[in-house]
């Protein structure tokens, strides 16, 4: 008589989840004089069954006469008359969690991901699910609605990639062996994206978003500022604030440069509430032109003060990162320029920040 076992071959970490005691090492396999011990069974007869929990040692054989296995074809207990090895453990039983992203593994700024886990299986059904991941630095988006359901939103902002993860939980209380990886790369083709992130110390929690029913934002409010040459201010120095010529939260989609918006650049998002990024688009720079970056710290509601960085991108590539620079309510930090052709960025140094930066319409 034959038993018809399915099982599957995990590696060797399952060991220490999964602990059952191991089949009589005599070289004979298990067969009806053998014992395969769980915590509560024997499998030793022709109507018995290996249990999930049970391992086969390293010098014991599944023999044709006992087992039909189904394996990986890698090499190793592929067959009846196989050998297993010591990392080869059956787990019947063992949930697996799948991940599908419907954006796909190569997005832009910006994309809100839509993340699945149906084609995660097990003998039980999936009853539980836990979304985790790991995120470029300075990003800070959450699942959503949770982290605990089958299906999550989740926003990628930041530049840099994206590791998804996700464990499932049958309806018997078996978790999934081994962990569900999904990987999704953020870039940006544009000619030039550029980044703020910022910190703010005594904001305990940057994630959240909106007001207060005071209204007042739950987060401090730090600008970004892209400036055009032909800006100028007052005093004939940068324009910042200028109301074409420099692209911020009052002017995110200025006309400069020639017909059309190809030349044009675009603040793709302001945000108010803590944390960041903003991010600034230019698909087609002027040639020669020296472009201009600044960060204005509009309001601090309250939380004092922050930690701004900026990152700017040159078709995908990071041509320049800044350290963390601390600013206060109301300072201007004059970051830089960036002259396309050469496409090299030039920091002001040392950091070029003013105090009470006069916004000329307020």
């Amino acid at each position: 008589m034959r038993w018809l076992v399915m099982v599957s071959l995990v590696l060797a970490g399952c060991l220490a989840e999964r602990q059952g005691a191991v089949g009589t090492q005599d070289g004979s396999g298990t067969d009806a004089s053998d014992t395969a011990v769980g915590p509560t069974d024997t499998a030793v007869g022709p109507t018995d069954t290996v249990f999930a929990n049970d391992t086969l040692a390293a010098h014991d054989t599944a023999v044709s006469d006992v087992l039909d296995v189904t394996l990986p074809n890698d090499g190793v207990g592929d067959t009846a008359s196989d050998t297993w090895a010591a990392e080869d453990v059956i787990t019947l039983g063992c949930p697996q969690a799948v991940i599908t992203v419907a954006e796909g593994s190569e997005v832009s700024p910006q994309t809100v991901l839509h993340l699945s886990s149906s084609g995660s299986n097990g003998l039980a059904p999936i009853a539980g699910y836990q979304w985790t991941v790991e995120q470029p630095s300075g990003s800070v988006s959450v699942f959503l609605p949770s982290a605990s359901g089958p299906t999550a939103t989740f926003e990628v902002n930041v530049v840099g990639t994206y590791l998804f993860h996700l464990r499932v939980v049958d309806a018997e209380g078996r978790p999934s062996c081994q962990l569900a990886t999904f990987v999704v790369h953020v870039g940006a083709p544009e000619g030039i994206h550029v980044e703020l992130l910022w910190t703010t110390p005594n904001d305990e929690d940057e994630t959240d978003t909106g007001f207060t029913s005071f209204g007042d934002s739950v987060g401090s409010d730090v600008d970004l500022h892209f400036l055009h040459p032909i800006a100028r201010a007052d005093d004939g120095g940068p324009g910042w604030f200028d109301s074409r010529y420099d692209c911020y939260w009052s002017n995110v989609a200025p006309n400069w440069g020639g017909a059309g918006v190809s030349d044009d650049p675009s603040l793709d998002r302001d945000d108010t509430d803590g944390a960041g990024p903003e991010n600034l688009n230019l698909a087609y720079p002027e040639p020669g032109v020296a472009y201009r970056i600044g960060v204005h710290y509009w309001d601090d509601w309250g939380f004092s003060v922050a930690f701004a960085t900026v990152r700017v991108y040159v078709y995908g590539e990071l041509v320049y990162a800044s350290a963390p620079q601390e600013l206060n309510r109301l300072e201007l930090w004059d970051v830089g320029t960036l002259t396309w052709g050469t496409n090299a960025f030039v920091p002001t140094a040392p950091p070029d920040v003013t105090t009470n930066y006069p916004v000329p319409f307020f």
